[in-house]
């Protein structure tokens, strides 16, 4: 009998996918052009990370205090922050994608349908698990190709009689922890199963996906718990960077990202055939397949 045989690519989205941060365009989208510093300052602020006396920092998460802010920000705006706000054209528009970066998805996709991967049942699963908001994201991305999305959530609410009187509350928030925890239920393929169900014990031959089949890409501070716990059970970690930065901001955030041997590869975002990052996605795919054949011809 044929146990599951899935191989899981998760992308981060903001950095990774895109050039952008999509949250900071949401946010400039209501406050205006070059808001988006003094609104990540502030909520640094509101968390004391910036605090010069310990004493007086606050331990919380970035999280629930921006997408709390965010929120406060819409009410005053009459605006809802619901799936028909994030698909309207004038906020989808707000945000591209990578150059190519859509037909590479396509083609990873695409790699299940080769003889080989369908001779062996061996299946290829696209996720994102971004820190932004995951209606939105949805919204930028073709959602046929990806098996599930993680990101933050609101639901808005009617909290009066009033038709515009609608609070938008954070339901998810989406920070590091959180990442690590999708990936437990990537491996154990509860991502649309109940909360609870990632506690389960699975034992390993059992998995949906073993974490030697994921290959996890990122590009920032939020991406390193995902990297790590990728890479720590055998799983393959990707660090992708924009190459129009300035080499300065390059050589400090690829110094933080490679520290402790938090992954694989280091290279450009590029989305081309050709890429280092297509090429040693495609490589590590027929690695995890080679394995599969070599089960099947000792069986």
């Amino acid at each position: 009998m044929i146990h599951h045989r899935n191989i899981s690519i998760v992308w981060d989205f903001d950095g990774t996918l895109t050039p952008e941060d999509s949250t900071s365009k949401i946010i400039e989208y209501f406050l205006g052009r070059g808001k988006k510093n003094d609104f990540w300052k502030w909520i640094k602020d509101v968390n004391g990370s910036l605090s010069a006396v310990n004493w007086e920092r606050m331990l919380s998460s970035d999280a629930p205090t921006w997408m709390y802010v965010l929120s406060r920000i819409a009410f005053d705006n009459n605006v809802p922050l619901s799936k028909q706000f994030f698909s309207k054209k004038e906020i989808t528009n707000l945000v591209k994608l990578y150059p190519g970066a859509n037909t590479i998805l396509r083609k990873i996709k695409d790699f299940e349908k080769n003889s080989r991967f369908k001779s062996s049942n061996v299946k290829v699963h696209q996720f994102i698990i971004t820190a932004g908001l995951k209606e939105y994201v949805e919204e930028l991305v073709s959602k046929k190709i990806f098996s599930n999305i993680w990101g933050g959530r609101y639901s808005c609410v009617y909290t009066s009689g009033y038709k515009d009187d609608v609070e938008s509350i954070p339901v998810f928030c989406m920070d590091e922890t959180m990442k690590t925890r999708a990936l437990y239920e990537i491996s154990k393929g509860v991502f649309n199963s109940t909360v609870t169900a990632v506690n389960k014990k699975v034992e390993k031959g059992n998995l949906w996906c073993p974490f030697d089949n994921i290959i996890y890409i990122g590009d920032g501070p939020t991406d390193i718990p995902a990297l790590s716990l990728t890479r720590t059970y055998g799983g393959y970690g990707i660090v992708v960077f924009n190459p129009k930065h300035g080499k300065q901001k390059i050589k400090k955030r690829l110094k933080d990202m490679s520290a402790d041997s938090r992954c694989d590869l280091i290279t450009k975002a590029n989305f081309s055939s050709d890429s280092d990052l297509f090429r040693s996605i495609e490589t590590r795919c027929n690695q995890i397949l080679q394995k599969y054949e070599a089960e099947d011809f000792s069986n």
